[in-house]
């Protein structure tokens, strides 16, 4: 069941006729659209109104009211909330554009620079903490829109979760803590048909559209000067296009890029019953009721429910290969 809690929630549910969440990456960010019957009524919550949102009883984030529509006929209005980093007010500039520039800055202290004066703690997993980046531009660019190119070095996610920053390369078996990220198993009915309720699709690609079993990368060495190669894996071999800051950044570069290679050689789409614990950024397991092509753990990339009136009743999940 869709769980609301604000102002007007019980009428806003009560009128509900149908919702979709959308629970994406980051960059497509999250989203609740709600359509709701408003035939006899004119009233509207404001934009900015803020709920928390859960879904048979899993807490999914707290959301706010982002874009507001309406139709005559039939006599609804639609309600798009998205979560809620911020206040309507933005009072921290959260969503304003800014520039700013670090040099030999780690990964942490650049994301810690970015969130903390928006309110944020901040996560990012071990392994990034300490990476030392050169030279990086922020260029009149938002806290999200800077965060999420960033996260693109590193095959990495950056988003907010609740009061949280989190900056967590995607495909990974363990969180930042290093404790292991919840798995949900999904298995195929015995009685598999479309018209049946529990009914569930597979579909995807196994080899990627890649065919790359390295990376390559060139930096400038401070030493003389000279152009010099970095390989990663066994060819053949990607070649990064722009030149890298230093030895440092090019391995890293290109380690980011392999994983992202590997990782995306399998792709999957699902369509299954609800489970209301998927999460973007979570692992799926498909278990050996499956074809061995297709059975094993994948990293869910994103997850959009949807329902009738207050019920779930469809989930598309899509996801990646999981970094063992």
């Amino acid at each position: 069941m869709l769980e609301l809690t604000g102002k007007h929630a019980d009428l806003m549910l009560s009128r509900l006729k149908s919702w979709r969440l959308e629970d994406g990456n980051g960059i497509e960010g999250d989203a609740l659209t709600l359509t709701i019957d408003s035939d006899d009524f004119d009233g509207l919550p404001p934009k900015g109104e803020r709920y928390r949102v859960a879904i048979d009883g899993v807490e999914r984030d707290i959301f706010s009211i982002s874009q507001r529509g309406f139709s005559l006929n039939p006599r609804d209005i639609t309600l798009v909330l998205t979560v809620a980093p911020f206040s309507i007010k933005d009072q921290s500039g959260y969503r304003e554009r800014k520039s700013a520039s670090w040099d030999n800055a780690t990964l942490a202290t650049i994301v810690g620079d970015t969130v903390t004066p928006h309110g944020f703690a901040f996560f990012i997993v071990p392994e990034l903490q300490k990476i030392v980046i050169p030279h990086v531009d922020r260029t009149d660019e938002s806290t999200q829109a800077f965060l999420s190119r960033l996260a693109k070095n590193f095959d990495a996610i950056a988003k907010p979760v609740h009061d949280t920053f989190v900056f967590v390369p995607k495909g990974k078996t363990k969180s930042a803590t290093g404790k292991p990220i919840e798995n949900i198993t999904l298995s195929l009915p015995a009685d598999n048909r479309p018209d049946s309720p529990n009914f569930v699709n597979v579909s995807g690609e196994l080899d990627g559209r890649n065919e790359f079993n390295g990376v390559r990368a060139f930096y400038l060495s401070t030493a003389d000067g000279t152009r010099q190669e970095v390989k990663t894996g066994s060819p053949p071999f990607k070649l990064l296009g722009r030149d890298k800051n230093s030895q440092a950044e090019a391995e890293q570069s290109c380690a980011a890029e392999l994983r992202k290679i590997r990782r995306e050689g399998r792709k999957l789409r699902l369509e299954a019953p609800v489970n209301p614990a998927a999460f973007a950024e979570g692992l799926i397991e498909l278990d050996t009721s499956f074809p061995a092509m297709v059975a094993g753990r994948f990293s869910i990339d994103k997850v959009t429910i949807s329902g009738q009136g207050l019920s779930p009743e469809r989930m598309t999940i899509q996801a990646t290969a999981a970094e063992e």
